[in-house]
């Protein structure tokens, strides 16, 4: 009987062992899962402080946008400020040509300008655009009087001689490449509108 009552004894204290063992697993479970959930809760809170906040994602997404332009040499986004301002204003001071010239001659070499520079023109602000680059714009001048014509030649020619030292830059040694190519690709309409402004000259 008395090695009954110890086997009893025995057993008894090996369950009471077991369940404090089963117990200290079960609370520890629970600790990491709630450690776990608090985590998450957190971090959904920090996105959605983030997606609520206007100030951070206007910080983000600015962020975002220079990043383009960043990448951009100084030397190229003056490339494309120059040369949007130089096209603008040959559209602008061609119009006026179109209009006002005194000549057959002037009236279609106003004409050419407007188009061949609106198209380039075109090409550059979307290639500034998704750069996120800046462009120029100009206004018409004035070439009123008497010497219309002779004004609005001597002026195109002047500025086209400008524009075609600054492309001929721009191809030779531009650091982005489709900016480089832009340039490359208009320099050809550049000169031909220079020969044509000179050959005019020469009939005045």
């Amino acid at each position: 009987m008395k090695i009954q009552k110890l086997n009893v004894k025995t057993l008894m204290k090996r369950k009471s062992i077991s369940i404090l063992k089963l117990a200290v697993i079960l609370g520890g479970a629970v600790i990491s899962l709630a450690g776990t959930v608090n985590a998450q809760s957190e971090n959904q809170r920090s996105d959605t402080n983030i997606a609520d906040n206007p100030h951070l994602r206007s910080s983000n997404s600015s962020s975002t946008s220079s990043s383009s332009s960043s990448k951009t040499s100084d030397k190229d986004k003056s490339f494309v400020a120059e040369a949007s301002g130089g096209g603008s204003q040959e559209v602008e001071d061609g119009k006026v040509a179109e209009s006002r010239g005194q000549s057959a001659q002037v009236k279609k070499i106003g004409a050419r300008m407007v188009a061949d520079h609106s198209k380039a023109n075109k090409e550059l602000m979307a290639l500034a655009k998704s750069k996120g680059l800046g462009v120029s714009m100009a206004k018409a001048r004035q070439f009123s009087g008497a010497d219309f014509d002779a004004r609005y030649l001597a002026t195109a020619e002047a500025d086209h001689k400008k524009d075609i030292k600054l492309f001929e830059k721009e191809a030779s040694s531009g650091d982005d490449k489709e900016i480089k190519a832009f340039a490359a690709k208009t320099l050809p309409t550049l000169k031909e509108h220079l020969a044509m402004i000179e050959q005019a000259r020469k009939k005045k």
